[in-house]
């Protein structure tokens, strides 16, 4: 396999930049093995009108220098959310479809694959497209939650994905997903825990780090990293590191939830660029989760050799174990707050569980799993 098009719904652009950067990261770590990589990620010009200014077509390049394109192609897009007693997720879709399928039709080298990223829109594009111009074909399924399946509808998804040659799930829960309610056969779906840019993520120098983002030297800092949500559960952990003298929250994320306080001392986004050194500006990672696909910040904090205090539920089976981290019961403000205080009065637990992140992370490197990536596709494509 020479051309590989990855199909999706979001992608980095000059109004999102920090949008589905893990996907344009696993793109970068292909296109870094030899595979001639284009993306095609059409844009509701509807819905923002901000997308009209984006090129029908622009290159990038990888840290490696690698050059891949990127296609903006417009379409009119109704979302996936129901509106009146109506769910427009298949019309949509439709429209998704036919914009990918005017780019891959001027193309000049057709791709030998396409991988949708998302079972809706992109995953079922990819399908269509596979069948459309006789195209082995892959999906990638992250989903934390049935919602995408739900929308469009499972026994129709089912259909449409049946002529999938391959399906890579973030987790062994997401594979289950999947298979409960019959989208695609097992013997297409392998486990591929997401991964981490190992030129981008490593420990950085405390308090180089501490320094970038305002931050004393002197306090014990417990890091967040994601959505100001329920889900997240930042609201929980605020509440767990209240109840704790002398410790206190970074957060990096947006939302309704946005904590405040005097034992929060950062809560802004950050741009992606900068998160290695917010991750190693931490003594810990908390991420109090109740439900992931396969959290990459989880993976990218223990690159940078922090402890983990996460969720003891199926989805973060692949990528934790008592070597780096502690798991807990995601809803339960008491068991957060005691894993938080531990490792705040056991400098040596602390210490082992960092260590024990940053070999693990070894086997958790984006180079890595795009090489296992490839081969499945390599080795199902028909």
């Amino acid at each position: 396999m020479k051309n590989l098009c990855i199909i999706t719904n979001k992608y980095p652009n000059p109004v999102e930049p920090n949008v589905l950067v893990f996907v344009q990261q696993l793109v970068w770590s292909m296109a870094d093995k030899g595979i001639n990589c284009s993306v095609i990620c059409p844009m509701p010009v509807n819905l923002n009108t901000k997308y009209l200014k984006f090129p029908y077509k622009t290159s990038e390049t990888t840290e490696n220098g690698t050059t891949v394109d990127v296609y903006f192609p417009k379409y009119i897009g109704y979302g996936q959310s129901e509106i009146l007693g109506f769910n427009p997720a298949r019309i949509t879709t439709n429209n998704f479809t036919n914009a990918v399928k005017k780019v891959i039709t001027k193309m000049i080298d057709k791709p030998d694959a396409v991988y949708g990223h998302f079972v809706t829109p992109a995953g079922i594009a990819a399908a269509r497209i596979g069948r459309l111009f006789n195209l082995p074909s892959f999906m990638a399924h992250g989903e934390a939650t049935f919602m995408t399946i739900d929308h469009f509808g499972a026994s129709k998804v089912a259909n449409e994905l049946k002529t999938l040659d391959g399906v890579v799930a973030v987790s062994t829960q997401n594979k289950e997903m999947l298979l409960s309610v019959n989208a695609v056969k097992e013997n297409v779906i392998d486990v591929f825990p997401n991964g981490y840019r190992k030129e981008r993520f490593y420990p950085r120098e405390k308090i180089e780090s501490r320094a970038k983002f305002g931050l004393p030297n002197d306090k014990f800092l417990v890091c967040f990293v994601g959505s100001f949500d329920y889900r997240k559960g930042i609201d929980r952990l605020m509440q767990a590191i209240n109840k704790i003298d002398g410790v206190y929250a970074i957060c990096a994320g947006k939302g309704e939830l946005t904590p405040s306080g005097e034992s929060c001392l950062y809560n802004q986004a950050v741009d992606n660029k900068d998160l290695p050194y917010f991750y190693s500006a931490a003594d810990v990672f908390v991420l109090p989760t109740l439900n992931e696909g396969c959290c990459n910040a989880i993976i990218e904090a223990m690159a940078c050799g922090l402890p983990i205090i996460s969720s003891n539920l199926s989805f973060n089976d692949d990528i934790l174990d008592d070597s780096c981290s502690i798991r807990v019961n995601p809803s339960s403000v008491e068991e957060i707050k005691f894993a938080i205080n531990h490792l705040y009065n056991n400098k040596e637990k602390l210490k082992d569980l960092g260590k024990g992140s940053l070999q693990k992370s070894q086997s958790l490197t984006l180079e890595k799993r795009a090489e296992k990536i490839l081969s499945f596709i390599a080795t199902n494509a028909k």
